[in-house]
């Protein structure tokens, strides 16, 4: 809330900065403050007194290095929060490299607010945050998966996504000259007749059994394609799934064409679709796809700690993509709080057995999803409904933010790096108590946006 001009506050500081053994001090107006270290790379301040509307000059200095000087002026009763590298940091030149922020995927929770021109200043705070690229998860829905049925939300429920939704969210992305990445999924919502009469929490719980069974029936159906390619009741269900599916990526490709958009993914999670055997299927709709759409083209691979590419998993229809988006759900840690380094070894790890020879195959720039949560035990990356009320998940900031350092000190310098996306960003500055976005994969307001804005900053797409 605006407070006038004149009027003193007492503010807390909060920064990250590449990580540092030694104090770390901030300059302020001429003056000097200690920081608190809170880990190596994120410090803090409690409260320091400033005055509404005047004008700060400030940087942050440790063991004879210091950042570059900012200036601000706060009007609200708020913090001051930075991520900000050394001034002498090498800036790392990757030409395209993308910068980004997936809006929290939250349904009409994110389209009621976008119909009523709220969404303006989430798009601001991604900026902020050092964001360059937006992101939205746009979702067609199983009816009856096991013939299986893909049907349009926007056509069946008043406050999902349509087509108009889309071209004015890119209208808005593109007005503050952001771009934009439109993702594309399927799900197994609660249709009209099975989500009437049910408390919040019990809609949940119904709709996460229908996506336990819808998300099963997808896994065999994977399976039988994989061990029994020849059976003429999988070649028919499979005939019948691209037939559904083909009309939701065209939408999507004539959506993203209409309104520029930079980029489109051809689907995220569809395990059971992702076989070798769908070769010759996959290859017609990219087909038909880029008929329509002239934009950059990828596909989003999730991807977990035992994840190959190889076999059935196996993604040779890469070769007529543009990149490869890799939806990082691996597990990290079984650790409560593994440390950085342990956390960034884990992370090299994966790079040189999953990605190094995903890249080697195929040739493919890869960027990476991540949806690092700020909940107890985050390097397990265990899910869970950010929705509903998770009372047994314990928030934990540090561990989410480790996460983050972990996987730019380990994963910024690798060839095929072509960008990192932030899954989850809330479309408010605060959590709804009813809701657990404060223990989600959303970063906004928390150490983890700092550790994204110092790193983003330390690389240049130009």
């Amino acid at each position: 809330m605006a407070v006038a001009t004149g009027t003193k506050m007492t503010v807390p500081v909060e920064v990250s900065v590449p990580a540092t053994t030694d104090t770390v001090t901030l300059t302020l107006n001429g003056q000097k403050y200690s920081m608190e270290r809170v880990t190596d790379y994120y410090f803090r301040n409690h409260g320091i007194a400033v005055t509404s509307g005047d004008p700060l000059q400030y940087s942050f200095g440790s063991g004879g290095k210091s950042t570059a000087v900012k200036s601000s002026t706060l009007r609200t009763n708020t913090s001051l929060r930075t991520g900000l590298p050394w001034a002498d940091t090498p800036v790392v030149q990757k030409p395209g490299f993308q910068k980004g922020y997936v809006i929290m995927d939250a349904g009409g929770m994110i389209i009621t607010p976008l119909r009523q021109n709220q969404l303006l200043s989430t798009y601001d705070a991604m900026k902020e945050d050092g964001g360059e690229w937006f992101s939205y998860d746009y979702y067609w829905t199983y009816g009856d998966y096991t013939k299986p049925e893909i049907l349009d939300e926007g056509n069946l429920i008043a406050d999902h996504t349509t087509a108009d939704d889309i071209a004015k969210m890119a209208q808005q992305v593109h007005a503050k000259g952001m771009k934009f990445f439109l993702l594309t999924e399927l799900e197994w919502n609660l249709l009209p007749g099975e989500r009437e009469g049910l408390s919040w929490d019990e809609f949940f719980k119904k709709l996460n059994e229908k996506w336990d069974r819808g998300g099963a029936f997808d896994l065999e159906m994977g399976r039988r394609l994989t061990e029994h390619p020849e059976d003429p009741e999988v070649q028919a269900y499979w005939d019948r799934w691209f037939e559904q599916f083909t009309p939701f990526m065209l939408r999507a490709a004539e959506i993203s064409e209409k309104n520029n958009i930079e980029m489109l993914s051809l689907g995220k999670q569809l395990d059971g679709a992702m076989n070798r055997n769908n070769e010759e299927r996959w290859r017609a709709l990219i087909k038909k796809v880029r008929a329509v759409y002239h934009g950059k083209l990828t596909q989003t691979v999730y991807c977990e700690e035992y994840t190959t590419f190889d076999g059935a998993k196996d993604i040779p229809w890469a070769d007529e993509l543009d990149y490869i988006t890799i939806y990082y759900y691996n597990t990290f840690s079984d650790k409560e709080h593994p440390s950085v380094d342990e956390l960034a070894a884990s992370m090299d790890n994966f790079n040189r057995k999953q990605f190094d020879p995903l890249y080697a195959k195929y040739k493919k720039p890869l960027i990476f999803i991540l949806p690092f949560q700020s909940r107890d035990h985050a390097a397990q990356q265990d899910w869970f409904e950010p929705l509903a009320s998770s009372p047994s998940v314990q928030q934990d900031l540090v561990g989410q933010s480790d996460l983050y350092e972990a996987f730019f000190r380990s994963t910024l310098d690798e060839p095929w790096l072509a960008g990192a996306y932030s899954w989850g960003y809330w479309i408010e500055p605060g959590f709804n108590p009813k809701y657990s976005f404060e223990k989600s994969s959303s970063v906004r307001g928390k150490p983890a946006a700092l550790v994204l804005q110092r790193w983003f900053a330390e690389v240049s797409p130009a």
